[in-house]
C-alpha cells in the first residue's frame, strides 16, 4: 500500500494541476516522481520533466531531466507541459484522455525497486541514486478539453517571468520579445497566446464563412495586426463600438487605437467612435455572433485585442453558445450605441472630453437581468456597467453588480481564489465596513472566518493589503510582495532579478517594455473543489471604479464544476508561479536566508511542507 492516500488531478485544457495527500510523514522521502499516463495510447506515457537539480549538482544550461532524476519536493504540482512542449514550440492536441501516477522516492535502498533513468546526463555533479518507496497512487482519468457544455474557456500563457522563456530567448533580456509577439505565426507568439488567439478569432471566422451571419463588437484596445486582419476579412458583417485608449506621456488620447480606428473608417466598416478621453473608459472586450439578425453566441473575457494582451499578460477568453445570453449582450450593445450619440466628438480625436455615460444606460444596467439556465443546467448571471446613478464613487454605496458578487463570496464554505489586475487601492479599505473591491471583501471574510482559505494574486502593489503610501521625499519606498495572515495568502507579480537569483536560475523579464498590466485577469472563484462552486469574470476589474465609471461586462457562472475548476486552475497557476518569486523578493529585501535553488538531500523539505505556512490546507481541500 502506498504512503500516498489520494491523488487528484484537474485540467483546464491548458495545464493540469495535481495535488496529493499522505498518510503521514515519510521518513527519508526525497520527493515524488510524476508520470503522465495515456490510457488509450500507453506508448506515449511520459515522466514529467524537471529542471531543478539536487545540491551538489548544477544545471546551468537549464536542460530538462525528469522527475525520476529530480523528484518533486512539494505536495502539489502543475503540469505545464500538458499542451506546451518544452523541447519545441509546438502545442500538444486537446481532447485526449490522461491520468497521473505519483510515486514517493527515497535514497537507493536494498530491497526497494531501483530507479534507472534512461536519460543522458546533461548536468554536472554526481547523479543521486534513488529507489521507489512503493507503487504510488494514480489519479482518476480526465480529458483535456476547453469545452464545458455550452461554454468554451481558454487562457493565455502570457507569464513572461519564466526560466524557460529566459533560456529560449537567450535572455538579454528577451530583446526581440516585442517583435516576436507581434508577428503572425511566430512560434513565440503562438506559444504565449495559447488557445486564446483562436477564441478571439473564432466568431469572426465563423461569420466570414456564413452569408446569414453578422457581428457586433465592443472593444477597448485594438492594436494587434492579426486580429485587425481578421476583422477586415469579415468587414461587411461587422458593427463595432470602439472606445479610446489611455492618454500617452504627451497628454494625447487614443494613440494606440488611432491607426486601426482610421483604417476601419477607410475600409467602410460600420463603426461608432466611443470617445471618453477622460478617467472613464469603454473597457468591454466582447463579440456577439448573429444569424439573420438573431444573437446566438457571445465571446467575452479579459483579453484586450493587442499583442501584449495576447502574449504578455495572463488573460482569459470565453465563448458562450446561448441565444439568451447573447441577447442580453445585444441589448446592451444597442444601448452603448445610442448612448454614444450624445457624446461630443473630440477635435482632434486625441483631445480630452467630459463625455460620460448617460442616465438611460445607467438606469437600465442597474436593473440587472434574470439568471439564465443553459441546457446542461449551468446558471449564468450577467451584469453590465456602469450601473450607478453617478460616475463619482461613493464608498458607502455598493454597486448592484458587486452586491451580488459579495453575496456569493460570503457564502464561501472553504475557499476564495482570485487573480486580478487592480480592482482598487489598498487605502480604499478605510474601515471594516467599507469594502470597495473583491480583495478587501475577501480579507474581511477571512478575518471573520479563520477557517476560510484565501489565495490571491494581483499586478499592482498598491492593491496589496499591507501597502503603505510613500512618505513625502522618501526614495524607493518599500512595496510589499506578499501578505500572509492565517489561511490567507496574497502575492503580487514579481520576477527574479539580478539581486535575488538562486541556484541555476537566470534573470527574468516581468513585463514588456512600457507595459503595465502583468496579471490582467479579473477572476474570483468561490469553492471550486466543492459542489456549489462559482466563478466571476469578464472585463470588470472587480472594484467600485469599474461599476461607477466604466463600460464593463461581468458574468457569474454556477452549476458548471468543470468550468469553475478551469478558472480555479488558471488562478492557482498564476498564484503559485508568482508566489515563489514574491517570496524570494521579500527575503532579499529583508536580508533573510533564501532557498538555495537546489533540491534537498534529506526529508527536511517534507517536514517543513507539512507544518509551515498552512501548505497542507490547499492540498487537503483539493484531494478532499
Amino acid at each position: 500500500m502506498s504512503k500516498i492516500s489520494a491523488v487528484k488531478a484537474f485540467t483546464n485544457g491548458e495545464i493540469a494541476y495535481l495535488s496529493w495527500s499522505l498518510d503521514g510523514m515519510i521518513p527519508g522521502c526525497l520527493g515524488f516522481e510524476i508520470t503522465r499516463l495515456y490510457p488509450d495510447s500507453p506508448e506515449e506515457n511520459a515522466v514529467l520533466p524537471a529542471w531543478v537539480a539536487f545540491k551538489g549538482q548544477s544545471n546551468k544550461d537549464w536542460l530538462p531531466q525528469d522527475t525520476s532524476v529530480w523528484p518533486i519536493q512539494k505536495l502539489s504540482w502543475k503540469d505545464l507541459t500538458l499542451r506546451k512542449r518544452r523541447d519545441q514550440l509546438v502545442r500538444r492536441p486537446d481532447n485526449t484522455r490522461i491520468q497521473y501516477r505519483v510515486r514517493p522516492v527515497v535514497a537507493y535502498t536494498d530491497g526497494l525497486e531501483e530507479i534507472r533513468p534512461d536519460l543522458k546526463v546533461t548536468y554536472t555533479g554526481a547523479p543521486v541514486h534513488l529507489s521507489y518507496l512503493d507503487e504510488g497512487k494514480e489519479s482518476d482519468i480526465l480529458t483535456i478539453s476547453v469545452d464545458h457544455g455550452s461554454i468554451r474557456a481558454t487562457f493565455t500563457n502570457g507569464i513572461l517571468a519564466t526560466q524557460w522563456l529566459s533560456n529560449a530567448m537567450k535572455n538579454p533580456v528577451y530583446h526581440d520579445l516585442k517583435k516576436d509577439i507581434s508577428e503572425k505565426d511566430n512560434p513565440i507568439r503562438n506559444y504565449l497566446a495559447g488557445d486564446v488567439l483562436d477564441t478571439l478569432k473564432m466568431l469572426l471566422e465563423k461569420a466570414a464563412a456564413n452569408p446569414a451571419a453578422s457581428l457586433k463588437m465592443a472593444l477597448y484596445e485594438l492594436e494587434d495586426a492579426e486580429l485587425m486582419d481578421t476583422i477586415l476579412s469579415a468587414k461587411t458583417k461587422v458593427d463595432i463600438v470602439l472606445s479610446n485608449t489611455a492618454k500617452n506621456s504627451a497628454g494625447a488620447w487614443d494613440m494606440e487605437n488611432s491607426p486601426n480606428r482610421t483604417l476601419l473608417h477607410k475600409e467602410n466598416v460600420t463603426i461608432k467612435d466611443r470617445m471618453f478621453n477622460n478617467n472613464s473608459i469603454g473597457h468591454n472586450k466582447f463579440v456577439i455572433y448573429l444569424e439573420d439578425g438573431k444573437p446566438l453566441s457571445v465571446m467575452t473575457g479579459s483579453t484586450n485585442w493587442t499583442s501584449s494582451g495576447l502574449c504578455a499578460q495572463s488573460n482569459n477568453a470565453t465563448i458562450i453558445d446561448s441565444p439568451e445570453v447573447a441577447a442580453l449582450y445585444n441589448d446592451y450593445y444597442e444601448l452603448l450605441k445610442k448612448d454614444t450619440d450624445s457624446f461630443v466628438t473630440p477635435d482632434p480625436m486625441s483631445e480630452a472630453t467630459k463625455n460620460v455615460q448617460g442616465t438611460t444606460l445607467r438606469a437600465t444596467n442597474a436593473k440587472g437581468s434574470n439568471t439564465i439556465i443553459l441546457k446542461d443546467g449551468t446558471r449564468v448571471t450577467v451584469w453590465f456597467s456602469p450601473n450607478t446613478p453617478t460616475v463619482s464613487v461613493n464608498k458607502l454605496k455598493t454597486p448592484p453588480d458587486l452586491s451580488q458578487v459579495y453575496s456569493i463570496m460570503r457564502k464561501a464554505e472553504k475557499a476564495i481564489f482570485f487573480a486580478v489586475f487592480l480592482p482598487g487601492r489598498s487605502n480604499d479599505m478605510t474601515g471594516s465596513d467599507i469594502m470597495t473591491n473583491v480583495i478587501t471583501e475577501a480579507i474581511s471574510l477571512a478575518q471573520k472566518d479563520t477557517s476560510l482559505m484565501v489565495y490571491g494574486a494581483m499586478s499592482d502593489p498598491t492593491a496589496m493589503p499591507n501597502y503603505m503610501n510613500p512618505v513625502k521625499g522618501e526614495k524607493n519606498p518599500p512595496t510589499p510582495y506578499t501578505y500572509n495572515q492565517g489561511k490567507m495568502h496574497i502575492v503580487r507579480a514579481a520576477n527574479l532579478n539580478a539581486n535575488d537569483l538562486i541556484g541555476d536560475f537566470q534573470k527574468e523579464l516581468l513585463k514588456t517594455p512600457g507595459g503595465h498590466a502583468i496579471i490582467h485577469d479579473k477572476i474570483v472563484v468561490v469553492d471550486p473543489f466543492s459542489e456549489n462552486g462559482a466563478v466571476i469574470f469578464g472585463s470588470h476589474n472587480q472594484g467600485f471604479k469599474a461599476s461607477y465609471g466604466n463600460d464593463e461586462n461581468l458574468l457569474i457562472i454556477q452549476n458548471n464544476p468543470g468550468l469553475v475548476q478551469a478558472f480555479a486552475l488558471h488562478v492557482l497557476d498564476i498564484y503559485e508561479h508568482y508566489r515563489f518569486r514574491a517570496v524570494q523578493a521579500e527575503l532579499e529585501k529583508s536580508n533573510k536566508q533564501k532557498w538555495d535553488g537546489f533540491l534537498s538531500l534529506d526529508d527536511s523539505w517534507l517536514r517543513e511542507a507539512m507544518v509551515i505556512d498552512n501548505k497542507g490546507d490547499l492540498a487537503n481541500y483539493i484531494t478532499g
